[in-house]
């Protein structure tokens, strides 16, 4: 007796291994992707997809993998299969469309990023999240007085959020009102824990540079770029290092 309930369990063990085998191996990508190792996260990634049937939420890290990496085209692909996974309005769907928009933005078609995310947003699906991409977006188009209406709508929503600050910092640096910028910059500089991206600090270095505090202003650039930066960054490190360059030539 004891046996055949053995075997029986074994038997349902050996179900579950073959059937969840995707998202077993996924399990040790997540603890690379957890350390910051995404390479390596992305090879075992790679594995699972192989292997088969892996999960929506599996899925949408993957392909966020893949983006973080600069992997467009494989991110492009896991995020329309995960896509159909989904049904319609809801957050899982909402998830891949924003992070389908940061492809496209990287794949320079700024206007598909944005249709995609105000789409979301006029869906009536705001966070944190859709707050920080699209006015990132907005930003980048040029179109400053909608941008700051919208980064200002986003840092009412949450002015806790680093980047959401620092979007509405950028427009209105962007827009030539440098102390609103520097005010902006200053309180977000200030926080505890200080920002890890390094848009805030060379964003602040030029402001403060265009106020005539060039000293500061470079230091805060030399230290953007002690800052992790990865292809999901606003601007290159080389561009940054750059500026720093000819802005000690000045």
């Amino acid at each position: 007796m004891f046996n055949e309930i053995l075997k029986l369990l074994l038997l349902v063990l050996l179900v579950i291994i073959i059937f969840k085998r995707a998202g077993i191996v996924a399990l040790f990508a997540k603890q690379k992707y957890a350390k910051g190792d995404y390479d390596g996260a992305l090879k075992i990634f790679n594995i699972a997809d192989k292997v088969g049937n892996l999960g929506v939420g599996d899925k949408i890290l993957y392909g966020y993998n893949c983006l973080r990496c600069g992997q467009l085209a494989a991110a492009k692909k896991v995020f329309s299969d995960a896509y159909m996974l989904t049904k319609p309005k809801t957050a899982d769907r909402y998830r891949i469309m924003s992070l389908q928009a940061l492809v496209a933005w990287k794949d320079n078609d700024l206007e598909l990023a944005v249709d995609k995310l105000e789409e979301i947003y006029n869906a009536d699906y705001k966070n944190t999240i859709i707050y920080q991409n699209l006015g990132i977006m907005y930003n980048l188009t040029g179109d400053y007085e909608k941008a700051l209406k919208f980064n200002q709508e986003a840092y009412d929503y949450n002015s806790d959020d680093n980047i959401i600050a620092d979007n509405l910092a950028d427009t209105y640096s962007l827009m030539g009102e440098l102390e609103e910028a520097a005010k902006i910059y200053e309180e977000l500089l200030s926080r505890d824990p200080e920002p890890r991206f390094p848009e805030a600090y060379y964003g602040y270095g030029e402001v403060l540079i265009k106020l005539g505090q060039k000293e500061r202003g470079i230091e805060l650039i030399e230290k953007s770029l002690t800052k992790p930066f990865s292809f999901l960054s606003l601007r290159p490190k080389e561009d940054i290092e750059k500026m720093l360059e000819q802005y000690k030539a000045e």
